[in-house]
């Protein structure tokens, strides 16, 4: 059985990037190598980081943060900007470490630019352990070439669990994960590796969503209408699946943000008395202390004839059948 590598970081880039984290962000040094978890100190604080896919290992790194994970508006800035110490571990050996057990948690899924951080945001602010994008799971949708493809169709079930079972110390067993809009591609990954979870998956009307994917990372017309189109697809994926996810849309969460949290906590009878911190979640900037809050992307324009452009593309792609069949005729 191969070893756990212990490392110590020495250098970060891409710090405030919104790219992926990859392992060759950090540089770093092997300082130890053991044979269980449990031989490294505070491993209850190392949570899944990036996936080495060239070693077959699964890297986490330590929560240096005194804050709650939910504080965090996008989880993988905070842990590559913060990483000090990295522990890799075999694929292999990720069994031995518990693989989501008795855990019940819900997954975000969404087009990006549509709220979902405000509704993890609120999540937290009602009291619900909410992580937002952590990249280890990003990995297993967004690869670099057809044979990281090929590894992360065998091993992406393994990863969701593991990567779940990490968050059970800080979250408890019903964690709130929020994923990047690129897992949408990775969605029946998620549901085989957990049956059992919950998924909502969120939506935005299609102008204000194309405009502020412009301003916020310079999306191309063509990039959009795929992204939007195989959105749609992993939603009837999902449901086809069985996972019934829950359809939430931006505009109706910021109409009647209450209605929208009781949908997706039907268990939750106490939200009520959450009426001021869904106010000030409401009014804060979710994505504050990233690069992508409100005062940096006010300064940022919108494409000329974006909107024209993707409307265009939509009106000869969009698959119609699917998007009525699915109730996603808004967007039509």
């Amino acid at each position: 059985m191969r070893k756990i590598y212990l490392r110590r970081v020495s250098g970060v880039t891409h710090g405030e990037s919104t790219r992926m984290v990859r392992p060759d962000d950090f540089a770093s040094d092997i300082i130890a190598a053991v044979d269980a978890a449990a031989q490294i100190e505070d491993f209850g604080r190392y949570l899944p980081l990036c996936v080495d896919w060239r070693a077959e290992r699964l890297r986490y790194s330590r929560w240096e943060d005194a804050s709650p994970l939910s504080d965090a508006p996008f989880l993988y800035q905070r842990q590559r900007r913060q990483a000090a110490m990295l522990a890799d571990i075999p694929f292999e050996r990720l069994p031995e470490l518990g693989q989501a057990e008795g855990m019940t948690p819900t997954f975000i899924f969404s087009i990006g630019r549509c709220g979902s951080t405000l509704l993890s945001r609120m999540l937290a602010a009602v009291g619900e352990q909410a992580v937002s994008e952590p990249d280890a799971l990003t990995n297993i949708a967004l690869v670099d070439n057809a044979e990281q493809g090929r590894q992360a169709a065998e091993a992406g079930e393994l990863i969701v669990r593991s990567c779940v079972e990490a968050l059970r110390r800080a979250c408890g067993p019903s964690p709130v994960i929020k994923l990047r809009a690129v897992c949408n591609l990775a969605a029946a990954a998620f549901v085989r590796a957990l049956p059992n979870a919950r998924y909502v998956f969120m939506f935005r009307g299609r102008e204000d969503w194309v405009r502020s994917y412009s301003r916020a990372f310079g999306d191309s017309a063509a990039e959009l209408e795929a992204l939007l189109r195989q959105s749609a697809q992993a939603f009837q994926h999902l449901r086809a699946a069985g996972a019934e996810p829950e359809l939430v849309w931006y505009e109706d969460l910021l109409a009647d943000p209450a209605a929208a949290l009781r949908r997706i906590l039907p268990h939750r009878a106490d939200l009520a008395a959450f009426e001021a911190p869904l106010a000030e979640a409401l009014r804060a900037d979710a994505q504050q202390g990233s690069i992508l809050a409100r005062s940096t992307l006010a300064a940022r324009p919108v494409a000329d004839g974006i909107v024209e452009e993707f409307e265009d593309l939509w009106r000869q792609s969009r698959p119609e059948g699917l998007l009525r069949e699915a109730g996603l005729a808004r967007l039509l």
